[in-house]
């Protein structure tokens, strides 16, 4: 009776073979975060592999506690919920706050619900502390505008019931942040960011720093090849003047303004008045092959009122019939002048457009 019983403790104390599966160690590219606020814990997992970039940024925020205090200001029911830059007080946090970053869109990640992605100004590579967690799908932030979109960097993977709370906060305008109604009545404080077991801020510091140092890589080399193409186009438009026809034949032509283009493809349609308001799809360089506007890049034709652009459009975009494509070649005076558009054109610039007419409004 008693070998019987010894044999059944033992038993009972040898673990079976196969019955534990072994836990597989933290990969640092994709780090869990735990972010804790007045209406509950929301688990974030961060992609390192797509954005390392942002997910190094994100978590420098995070270990040096600036995160710490800080609220959800921004609150809209049907599109986001974004923090990470005001206090309690509702006043803006500069202490801390760090360079902005390269602004990583073309990852592949998207804004869908759940997703969180980094705030930013107009200008693309504006982010710095400020985040906004996605409550339903939003495809247009994943379209370029201003030319960029924003960039994704990680997930809700628990806690989305309380990303859902914080939404349906009740909220109301706020002096402090004119933007209508968005502040919760309520402040949404977020307590603190840490990582979770298993993952240590060293850990993802040292991984991601290899991945920031290929992404950086690759920016520049990107850049590098960029810059030949300008390089490439500006000898185009250089031939263009100098040899009165493009690449294809076509002949450059001029108008008594001095307004110059060459017809790349005819179209079929009607003319515009100077009164209708046009749909387009343009690309815009200066001289030296720099591209500062395209609708093309965004995704998006351009509508606007033919008589409300400069004179070079209002002239040369009458001439055409819709479906036609042509390039133009616009000196200053029937462009921006002596005083230019800056930041990205100079006084006295000659601008070239290639420019598709889509239809007429």
């Amino acid at each position: 009776m008693f070998r019987t019983l010894v044999m059944v403790i033992l038993l009972a104390a040898t673990p079976l073979v196969g019955a534990q599966e072994e836990q597989k160690p933290a990969d640092p590219m994709h780090p869990q975060i735990t972010m804790t606020t007045t209406m509950g814990d929301i688990v974030l997992e961060l992609d390192a592999v797509k954005a390392p970039i942002t997910v190094d940024n994100f978590l420098r925020y995070a270990k040096d506690g600036y995160y710490d205090g800080t609220i959800f200001h921004r609150v809209m029911s049907t599109f986001m919920i974004q923090g990470g830059g005001f206090t309690v007080e509702m006043e803006k946090k500069g202490a801390g706050l760090r360079k902005p970053i390269k602004n990583e869109w073309r990852n592949g990640l998207k804004n869908k619900r759940g997703a969180i992605a980094m705030a930013r100004t107009k200008v693309p590579d504006s982010a710095t502390s400020q985040f906004f967690i996605n409550v339903v799908d939003n495809g247009s932030l994943d379209q370029a505008r201003d030319g960029a979109a924003y960039c994704v960097f990680g997930k809700v993977v628990e806690g989305m019931d309380v990303v859902d709370k914080i939404k349906d906060t009740e909220v109301i305008s706020h002096p402090k942040l004119p933007m209508g109604k968005v502040v919760p009545v309520e402040p949404i404080e977020i307590k603190s960011v840490t990582m979770r077991e298993g993952w240590t801020f060293e850990a993802v510091f040292k991984a991601t720093g290899e991945a920031r140092k290929a992404r950086i890589k690759a920016e520049q080399e990107a850049r590098a090849k960029e810059s030949e193409k300008e390089l490439k186009l500006s000898k185009v438009f250089a031939e263009l003047l100098e040899k009165k026809q493009d690449e294809n034949g076509n002949k450059l032509q001029t108008t008594e303004s001095g307004l110059m283009y060459v017809v790349i493809k005819e179209g079929e349609g009607a003319k515009p008045q100077s009164t209708d308001k046009v749909q387009v799809h343009y690309t815009g360089w200066l001289l030296n092959g720099t591209k500062f506007d395209s609708s093309v890049d965004r995704g998006r034709p351009a509508t606007f009122p033919l008589n409300r652009v400069i004179a070079g459009w209002t002239e040369g975009v009458g001439l055409m019939k819709t479906g036609a494509k042509w390039r133009f070649v616009i000196p200053s005076d029937l462009g921006y002048g002596d005083h230019g558009s800056p930041p990205k054109i100079p006084a006295k610039a000659t601008l070239v457009f290639d420019v598709e007419l889509l239809g007429i409004k």
